[in-house]
């Protein structure tokens, strides 16, 4: 049960508004005007607790983020702590994103005033204000690719997300729409919106040797293997990397989405079919069906939380997670 202070202090919504602003200036995009900022400060909620009090249970999922105006909290996962946090932390945030049913253990290790934003209400913004999901969505696309790139390694053969193959050639109407359905970030998503993406996509066939992009490269597009395999490589600072992408491998997507250009080569090891978007189409296709939308923001984030878990374990990665802050 969580244990609040009796008089809670409360914060006006200009309080409310800087501290967002503060907390949040290397997330929020020009795209977010201060009056669509200030409707999200309206539906936080202030909240005080005694040091000692616990805000979020592991093995539950979160189900409201903390923003921390003042104080200090303790964070936990699996039975381990991984960390403390202070003001301008949003503890709990990244379990909400990812829908991770585990949970994290949060504890005040001093006095805390926070901001609470419930899991809920934070879809009803995404649903009415899609600039702040767009937001999250690039956040969450980066902070995937800097992962990525602190890793000393990748698996050789990624993990596809249709089971089965396609018969050799361009695929149907309906094929499209079951491949994207079948796995990945869209198995939940509409028929109507998968509709949308399905008429959008290319069909391409390319022959052995040909190369996709180049690391380096600005990104623009993504697109989803039929069949064949992609050798990929990069040359980053941290050494030299291989690995292969199959079918039904979604690639390239998060380059374009983040903002930044192509991390890797990528060039066909095989013959390979694949269906190409443009990732301006997609966005545009999020912003007319919002739950696909937060399906993918999903994905993506559960998706960086394995890759956290299984490669650098708990530390300063995981805390930074799911609280947006390392400190």
């Amino acid at each position: 049960m969580m244990e609040e202070i009796g008089v809670d202090p409360t914060l006006s919504i200009f309080e409310k508004i800087l501290h967002l602003r503060r907390g949040q200036a290397s997330r929020l995009s020009s795209a977010v005007s201060a009056g669509q900022l200030s409707l999200v400060a309206g539906e936080m909620r202030d909240r005080s607790f005694k040091a000692g009090s616990v805000l979020l249970r592991e093995g539950e999922a979160p189900v409201a983020a903390y923003s921390l105006v003042r104080g200090r909290v303790r964070v936990s996962r699996r039975g381990q702590v991984i960390g403390e946090v202070g003001p301008g932390a949003a503890v709990g945030i990244g379990g909400i994103l990812s829908r991770d049913s585990l949970g994290l253990g949060a504890v005040a290790t001093t006095d805390v005033l926070a901001l609470e934003l419930d899991r809920e209400t934070l879809g009803d913004i995404f649903e009415d204000l899609f600039p702040f999901l767009l937001d999250e969505i690039k956040e969450s696309s980066r902070r995937h690719l800097d992962f990525i790139r602190k890793m000393k390694q990748l698996p050789n053969q990624l993990p596809a997300i249709h089971p089965e193959p396609f018969l050799s050639g361009q695929l149907d109407f309906v094929e499209r729409l079951l491949f994207l359905k079948a796995g990945g970030p869209f198995e939940r998503s509409s028929v109507d919106a998968l509709a949308e993406i399905a008429q959008q996509t290319r069909y391409r066939s390319i022959e052995p040797g040909t190369t996709l992009w180049r690391e380096g490269e600005p990104a623009s597009g993504a697109c989803l293997i039929v069949s064949g395999t992609i050798a990929c490589s990069s040359s980053r600072d941290g050494g030299p990397i291989q690995f292969r992408a199959g079918r039904g491998m979604a690639m390239g997507a998060l380059e374009p989405i983040a903002g930044q250009p192509r991390w890797h080569d990528a060039v066909a090891e095989t013959h390979a079919e694949v269906l190409e978007h443009d990732v301006n189409d997609l966005i545009d296709v999020f912003e007319d069906n919002v739950e696909m939308g937060m399906d993918f923001l999903a994905w993506v984030s559960r998706d960086t939380l394995n890759l956290i878990e299984t490669t650098f374990g708990p530390g300063p990665e995981l805390l930074d997670f799911f609280t947006g802050s390392s400190n």
